[in-house]
């Protein structure tokens, strides 16, 4: 029988108390609240950032420099590139996107934390909110009844929760919750070490990518709470996704769930049942991990991409169809230097080959449109280009794209990118933004 260690929590940050997971000891009060850091979003849209963001022409790019830092967190208040993560969930009613995943398989930063930190890209002032800072060699957790990693008020804390990000987050505007799907990540055990003890792992099995003999499964739910500013971790009964780091995650509004694709499945999670149900085999073409996805509102259709493969989800007849479009790239390409989007202003998804083309889908014509390859060198130099990683969103407030370009696990060119495809007709009447 396993043996839970209770162990102080001796973490600084901006977590805060989100009321207690059912927890193996008496909840002792939180030693540390502090505000919640997405009060008061979203921000007015001012600044000369919101200038140039107006002034953008089709087809056109600029580059807004490195967001603003966090100003409590110093030399480490920017988020840092991450490999394999392509997506930044995008909260429009917070006017901006979450940001998370594993760079460089075990990196830490230079503070000592782990990069299982998670961040909030404000794009109407253009900053950086760190809202949790990532685990260090201080941190000191237990296990709850679940296995769920709990500090001594009984409050979530989650380690390692993500192998890379691929496209396993998502957020619920209904809910203020930013929904990541758990996919361990291995590569931990040289930068928490302490971690063996509550895992309560032999010292002759500690080995570095050994997980230990706790797996969280995929079919727990992790979750931000915006409005409490915490994390929240679901335990679900019954089936549901689990094992390791793969699929397309997508919230669909009008079924209040949330929909993943694992291991060739179709999954939907339910968030007021808090259970998942089964649903139709995903094409093969785009099934397993490193597919692209995104979520077309009017159609009421999930697009997912990946190298050749091209298909989407019909949410109204719970159906997957495969297709074959006139003009479609050659390869699209997986999550490491790839993107996708539905840009609501136009109608089409657009696709963006890291360091290479953008191309636009139509889909009333069934057509891709290939527009070359018009990104603004960095540094002065294109060839910097390609050792930065593209993370990104669709703001339909600004009818632009932003890519945050970074080196893996590094910060120190990082800039934002905003693209436009077409400018709206509101925005030729001058009666938009």
């Amino acid at each position: 029988m396993r043996t839970i260690a209770v162990i102080t929590v001796l973490m600084t940050g901006t977590l805060v108390s989100c009321g207690a997971a059912e927890s193996t000891t008496p909840v002792q009060p939180a030693k540390t609240k502090t505000e919640n850091p997405l009060a008061g979003l979203p921000s007015k849209a001012e600044g000369p950032h919101i200038d140039k963001l107006k002034a953008l022409g089709d087809n056109s790019w600029i580059n807004l420099g490195c967001p603003a830092a966090d100003p409590k967190w110093g030399k480490e208040g920017v988020a840092r590139g991450r490999a394999w993560c392509s997506k930044m969930a995008a909260a429009p009613d917070l006017g901006g996107a979450f940001f998370c995943g594993t760079g460089v398989h075990g990196a830490v930063k230079s503070d000592g934390r782990y990069m299982d930190d998670l961040w909030f890209y404000d794009a109407n002032a253009h900053r950086w909110i760190c809202l949790y800072p990532g685990a260090n060699k201080e941190t000191k957790l237990h296990l709850d009844k679940h296995g769920f990693e709990v500090d001594e008020a009984g409050n979530h804390v989650p380690v390692s929760y993500l192998s890379h990000a691929y496209n396993n987050t998502t957020y619920n505007p209904d809910l203020k919750l930013y929904h990541i799907m758990w996919t361990q990540c291995p590569w931990w055990g040289n930068a928490l070490p302490q971690r063996w003890e509550w895992l309560d792992v032999p010292k002759e099995k500690r080995t570095y990518g050994n997980v230990g003999p706790v797996i969280p499964l995929t079919r727990h739910p992790l979750l931000w709470d915006v409005a409490k500013g915490c994390w929240e971790r679901k335990f679900v009964e019954g089936a549901g996704p689990g094992g390791r780091f793969e699929g397309v995650a997508e919230y669909i509004p009008s079924l209040k769930k949330t929909l993943y694709t694992h291991t060739g499945k179709t999954w939907l999670y339910d968030y007021a049942a808090n259970a998942w149900t089964e649903g139709p085999k995903v094409p093969a073409a785009v099934a397993g991990y490193d597919s692209n996805g995104c979520f077309d509102p009017k159609r009421e259709r999930i697009w997912v991409v990946k190298g050749k493969g091209f298909a989407f989800y019909d949410v109204k007849i719970s159906k997957w169809e495969e297709i074959k479009a006139e003009g479609q790239p050659e390869d699209l390409g997986a999550t490491n230097d790839a993107q996708l989007y539905f840009d609501s202003a136009n109608d089409v998804l657009l696709w963006h080959k890291s360091h290479g083309p953008v191309a636009v889908y139509d889909p009333g014509a069934n057509k891709w449109t290939d527009l070359g390859n018009t990104a603004p060198d960095i540094s002065g130099k294109r060839t910097m280009m390609k050792f930065m990683v593209w993370h990104g969103f669709y703001s339909a407030e600004h009818n632009a794209h932003f890519f945050y370009l970074a080196g893996d696990s590094g910060s120190g060119d990082a800039t934002m990118l905003a693209y436009r495809y077409k400018r709206a007709k509101d925005e030729l009447s001058g009666k938009g933004k």
